[in-house]
């Protein structure tokens, strides 16, 4: 672990402070995907790091978890680095995908920094939209720059240690082994206990595994404002064509308020049933702009 010659030639250019961010728990299937960023002003590999730049060790996957625990505890030592970790949980994945969410969490980090840096290295090919700080993404970042190989490792540890915390709440699904991702034993867990709070249902492994009423309510929440699906739809959309029928009574004994019922109408055009009476979806629709 030592600056790249990237980082080197930002400082070379006249950026004073720079930053690298990472995000881990991308694929999991389950716990919120984290983001860290680090920055510093520093031209030189602080001292209490350098000795790890003879190791080889480039990222947080080619470390062990007690290596990954001593960088942590080495970087929060350092006065010259500054960092943020930042988390966005499976309600707001499933509603605004992995992507947006992913770099939802790389501008939570920046903004919750106490000096904002003047150039910023991503880790990927996507970079931040209407990031008004300079910015590079750097495909593989995290084996080839120096920030982002901490940022790694500190996203790493911190979401590590929410796992391990969740896994006391959800024993059930051992997540302190496999930390949320897709392993052979958490897919088995999720068939035989069903997706928990903290499972992303937009991930087809855990939308597999979810209830016929759940599908509904989930395919159903993503229908956007302003606009409608049928019945049928809503059965293709949930791979069950044929239960429409089941669709409309699992809609009329909803009670969430999450879940857009008024969305869903009659292959004919017409309102159909509705818990709350026809009028009043039929005054939700117009609110929203669409006209029987």
């Amino acid at each position: 672990m030592r600056f790249s010659y990237l980082e080197k030639k930002v400082f070379k250019q006249g950026y004073r402070r720079i930053a690298g961010i990472d995000e881990v728990g991308y694929g999991s299937l389950a716990g919120p995907v984290a983001s860290a960023v680090v920055t510093t002003n520093s031209t030189r590999l602080p001292c209490s790091l350098r000795s790890l730049a003879m190791t080889g060790i480039k990222d947080s996957k080619q470390l062990s978890p007690k290596q990954r625990e001593e960088v942590f505890e080495l970087v929060k030592q350092e006065p010259n680095i500054e960092w943020r970790v930042s988390f966005v949980w499976p309600q707001v994945i499933d509603r605004v995908n992995i992507l947006r969410a992913a770099q939802l969490t790389w501008r939570r980090c920046l903004n919750k920094l106490n000096q904002q840096p003047d150039f910023c290295f991503l880790d990927g090919n996507q970079e931040l939209p209407r990031l008004k700080i300079r910015q590079q993404a750097v495909i593989g970042g995290d084996g080839k720059i120096f920030l982002i190989s901490l940022a790694s490792i500190i996203a790493k540890v911190s979401r590590d240690r929410l796992m391990e915390k969740l896994s006391q709440k959800y024993p059930e699904y051992n997540f302190v082994l496999h930390k949320g991702y897709g392993t052979k034993l958490h897919l088995e867990r999720l068939k035989k206990f069903g997706p928990s709070k903290i499972h992303r249902k937009s991930f087809q492994p855990v939308f597999d595994n979810l209830t016929f009423r759940d599908k509904v309510y989930y395919a159903v929440s993503k229908i956007p404002k302003g606009q409608v699906m049928t019945y049928k739809e809503v059965a293709e959309e949930i791979n069950h064509p044929r239960s429409y029928r089941a669709v409309g009574n699992a809609l009329n004994k909803n009670i969430n308020s999450w879940v857009p019922c008024h969305r869903v109408i009659r292959s004919d055009g017409s309102i159909g049933g509705f818990r709350d009476g026809s009028r009043i979806k039929q005054n939700l629709l117009n609110k929203e702009g669409f006209v029987l």
